[in-house]
């Protein structure tokens, strides 16, 4: 019976540790850094998805100065206010995107940017464009640190 149990418990851990589940800051003797989803791209049916422990605003201005750094020219199709924002690439882009920043919840502070591709060869484009917003993000957050002190 003890032979058993410590095979699934590692395995256990093993899969928590992986997938940054939430499961993992119950077990006191694991050190616990960062949230679940920071830095990890989720695709799923041409669909890629990556969390920004960032407000909306901030987040839409750093996939904005993406844009820029690529020389995208992207299209803002519909926004609403503290709901979101939805924008679309044209012109001489090598990868048509589709692009959604939104809030997890209203009360929270992290935002969901969901980027949809018609091919799925076209993953290191995305990985790239998600790359660029982290470090758009972080140095816009360092500068605003900056200036509060």
């Amino acid at each position: 019976m003890r032979n058993r149990r410590f095979p699934r418990l590692a395995l256990f851990l093993i899969a928590a540790l992986l997938s940054g589940c939430a499961v993992v800051p119950f077990l006191p003797f694991l050190p616990v850094m960062g949230s679940a989803y920071d830095g990890y791209v989720v695709w799923k049916s041409g669909k890629a998805t990556k969390y920004y422990p960032f407000d909306l605003d901030m987040t839409y201005r750093a996939v904005m100065q993406t844009c820029d750094q690529l020389k995208i020219e992207a299209t803002l199709i519909k926004s609403v206010p503290k709901e979101g924002y939805f924008l679309k690439t044209k012109g001489t882009v090598p990868v048509p995107m589709h692009i959604d920043v939104l809030p997890l919840e209203k009360s929270v502070a992290v935002t969901i940017v969901i980027i949809r591709i018609s091919m799925f060869r076209d993953k290191q484009y995305v990985e790239l464009f998600y790359k660029l917003v982290d470090d758009n993000l972080y140095k816009k957050a360092a500068v605003d640190k900056e200036k509060t002190q």
